[in-house]
Protein backbone atom coordinates (compact mmCIF):
# COMPACT_ATOMS: atom_id res chain seq x y z
CA UNK A 1 0.00 0.00 0.00
CA UNK A 2 1.50 3.28 -1.11
CA UNK A 3 -0.93 5.79 0.35
CA UNK A 4 1.96 7.94 1.61
CA UNK A 5 3.12 8.43 -2.00
CA UNK A 6 -0.13 9.98 -3.19
CA UNK A 7 -2.54 12.69 -2.11
CA UNK A 8 -6.20 13.24 -2.94
CA UNK A 9 -5.45 15.39 -5.99
CA UNK A 10 -3.38 12.53 -7.51
CA UNK A 11 -6.31 10.14 -7.14
CA UNK A 12 -8.75 12.63 -8.66
CA UNK A 13 -6.45 13.37 -11.60
CA UNK A 14 -5.86 9.67 -12.36
CA UNK A 15 -9.59 8.96 -12.28
CA UNK A 16 -10.31 11.88 -14.61
CA UNK A 17 -7.46 11.19 -17.04
CA UNK A 18 -7.50 7.40 -17.21
CA UNK A 19 -11.14 6.52 -16.60
CA UNK A 20 -12.91 9.67 -17.83
CA UNK A 21 -14.73 10.02 -14.51
CA UNK A 22 -16.47 13.36 -14.07
CA UNK A 23 -16.68 14.42 -10.45
CA UNK A 24 -19.63 16.15 -8.87
CA UNK A 25 -18.97 18.68 -6.12
CA UNK A 26 -20.33 18.76 -2.59
CA UNK A 27 -18.65 18.03 0.71
CA UNK A 28 -16.60 15.45 -1.16
CA UNK A 29 -16.01 14.72 -4.83
CA UNK A 30 -18.15 11.87 -6.14
CA UNK A 31 -17.78 10.29 -9.56
CA UNK A 32 -19.04 7.27 -11.46
CA UNK A 33 -17.17 5.07 -13.90
CA UNK A 34 -19.47 4.21 -16.80
CA UNK A 35 -18.91 0.83 -18.49
CA UNK A 36 -21.06 -0.13 -21.49
CA UNK A 37 -23.54 2.64 -20.66
CA UNK A 38 -24.04 1.50 -17.05
CA UNK A 39 -22.67 2.83 -13.78
CA UNK A 40 -20.02 0.26 -12.87
CA UNK A 41 -18.09 1.85 -10.00
CA UNK A 42 -18.36 4.93 -7.81
CA UNK A 43 -15.51 6.67 -6.07
CA UNK A 44 -15.55 9.34 -3.39
CA UNK A 45 -12.45 11.52 -3.08
CA UNK A 46 -11.98 14.09 -0.31
CA UNK A 47 -11.66 17.67 -1.56
CA UNK A 48 -8.33 19.44 -1.61
CA UNK A 49 -4.78 18.21 -1.63
CA UNK A 50 -4.63 16.04 1.47
CA UNK A 51 -2.68 13.07 2.74
CA UNK A 52 -4.71 9.86 2.35
CA UNK A 53 -5.07 7.83 5.56
CA UNK A 54 -4.70 4.03 5.10
CA UNK A 55 -8.38 3.34 5.77
CA UNK A 56 -9.49 5.91 3.16
CA UNK A 57 -6.96 4.55 0.65
CA UNK A 58 -8.37 1.03 1.09
CA UNK A 59 -11.90 2.38 0.76
CA UNK A 60 -11.13 4.15 -2.52
CA UNK A 61 -9.56 0.95 -3.92
CA UNK A 62 -12.61 -1.07 -2.86
CA UNK A 63 -15.00 1.50 -4.40
CA UNK A 64 -13.22 1.08 -7.75
CA UNK A 65 -13.36 -2.71 -7.25
CA UNK A 66 -9.55 -3.00 -7.18
CA UNK A 67 -7.14 -4.71 -4.82
CA UNK A 68 -4.61 -2.49 -3.06
CA UNK A 69 -1.83 -3.56 -5.43
CA UNK A 70 -4.05 -2.89 -8.47
CA UNK A 71 -4.94 0.53 -7.03
CA UNK A 72 -1.22 1.26 -6.52
CA UNK A 73 -0.60 0.31 -10.17
CA UNK A 74 -3.53 2.47 -11.26
CA UNK A 75 -2.06 5.52 -9.53
CA UNK A 76 1.51 4.81 -10.68
CA UNK A 77 0.42 4.39 -14.32
CA UNK A 78 0.91 0.70 -15.30
CA UNK A 79 -2.84 -0.01 -15.02
CA UNK A 80 -4.74 1.66 -17.85
CA UNK A 81 -8.45 1.80 -18.76
CA UNK A 82 -8.49 -1.40 -20.85
CA UNK A 83 -6.98 -3.44 -18.01
CA UNK A 84 -9.41 -1.81 -15.56
CA UNK A 85 -12.39 -2.82 -17.73
CA UNK A 86 -11.08 -6.39 -17.83
CA UNK A 87 -10.96 -6.43 -14.02
CA UNK A 88 -14.53 -5.11 -13.77
CA UNK A 89 -15.83 -7.68 -16.27
CA UNK A 90 -14.15 -10.62 -14.54
CA UNK A 91 -16.30 -12.85 -12.32
CA UNK A 92 -16.40 -11.84 -8.67
CA UNK A 93 -16.12 -8.08 -9.30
Amino acid sequence: MKNASFDTSNVKKCCEDKLDIEFRGGKELNGWYILDGKKAARITVPKGRKFIPPKTYKSMARQLKLTLSQFDDFLECPLQQKEYETILKSPGS
